[in-house]
């Protein structure tokens, strides 16, 4: 009997403890209810706080796509971006004065191009007159040698090309002298339509004086001038000495001292253009006159042979040229205060 109240025994200890885990049990899941509370009102709290982003709905891709190569990126930007299309050239911005002109608007391309036509025309001219001139060189040379021919002398040659390169020199120098008039023409054609119809009279009248004093300070060099100067020269060599000037020497002096002469009698134009832009004065030229009169005795000593007859005989010239420039410039400046009272 005793070892049987003792195997029961066991069960009644266990029920008690069962019956105090039920007792105790209430309060630990009290205490698991509220935690549960606490965490669901945190994840509340953090839903009001960061909402949940919607996710975008993904692209329906067909299985035709599927079994086609992925595009590269450059693919997709050649056709994302369309080539540009090529806008036609707007023409050049009209003005209303060039409309009064006469002038055409005209692009960079075309002012270039009508300028190199203007050139080859006039290398052309000069060309064609060179090729005439050379078969007239026998009547070029006699008139060139002529002033040195009345002294009684011959010219030399002292080389074997010497002969074809005077012919050919003179045919040059011929060809420029009367081809001169054809490029002065040309840069008029050229410079024509940015000219005002109120100045183009001027302007023609100032070209036709230019080409006239030119060949008139040339015509002064070879008949008047060239003759003295070769005679006052020839008589500082001594009868005992032989004189063997050279024909090529000779042509380049006649033709240097002419080109010169023939620019510094231009002088009264270049003084009547410069007035008429506003940039010289009549007062100017007034003020600095004994500069002018040093300036243009330095010029006549290079210019000329070193003799003071030569030197005079183009000094004076000038001078004179130079007091008709400031009576020009008189003449512009009253002009122009009257249009401007006007």
């Amino acid at each position: 009997m005793t070892e049987e109240v003792k195997k029961k025994s066991p069960k009644k200890s266990t029920t008690k403890s069962t019956t105090k885990k039920k007792e105790q049990s209430p309060k630990k899941a009290t205490t698991s209810k509220s935690k549960v509370k606490n965490k669901k009102a945190k994840a509340k709290n953090e839903i009001v706080a960061n909402p949940p982003k919607k996710k975008k709905p993904a692209k329906k891709t067909s299985p035709a796509s599927k079994k086609t190569a992925p595009k590269t990126k450059t693919e997709n930007k050649l056709k994302k971006e369309p080539l540009p299309k090529k806008s036609p050239q707007a023409p050049p911005p009209v003005v209303p004065s060039s409309e009064e002109r006469g002038d055409k608007p005209m692009s960079v391309v075309g002012h270039l191009d009508e300028f190199r036509s203007r050139i080859l025309i006039s290398l052309a001219s000069v060309i064609i007159l060179t090729i005439v001139g050379f078969s007239f060189s026998d009547y070029l040379l006699n008139f060139l040698n002529e002033p040195f021919l009345e002294t009684g002398q011959k010219l030399n040659i002292f080389n074997l090309t010497g002969g074809f390169v005077l012919r050919l020199k003179a045919s040059v120098v011929a060809a420029l002298l009367l081809s001169f008039p054809i490029i002065i023409f040309q840069i008029w054609r050229f410079i024509r339509p940015a000219i005002s119809k109120k100045d183009r009279n001027f302007s023609r009248l100032s070209l036709l004086a230019s080409i006239l004093l030119f060949y008139g300070g040339m015509a002064f060099v070879f008949y008047g001038l060239l003759p003295f100067a070769i005679k006052m020269l020839l008589s500082f060599i001594g009868q005992e000495m032989l004189s063997t000037i050279g024909a090529n020497d000779y042509m380049s002096f006649i033709f240097l001292f002419s080109l010169a002469m023939g620019f510094l009698f231009e002088l009264p134009i270049v003084v009547m253009i410069l007035t008429k832009i506003g940039l010289l004065s009549s007062h100017f030229l007034i003020q600095k006159r004994k500069y002018a009169v040093v300036i243009i005795w330095v010029i006549a000593a290079l210019i000329t042979p070193a003799d003071i007859l030569s030197q005079i005989l183009v000094a004076v010239p000038l001078m004179f040229l130079y007091e008709i420039s400031i009576f020009i410039s008189k003449f512009i400046s009253i002009r122009k205060r009257k249009q401007n009272e006007s």
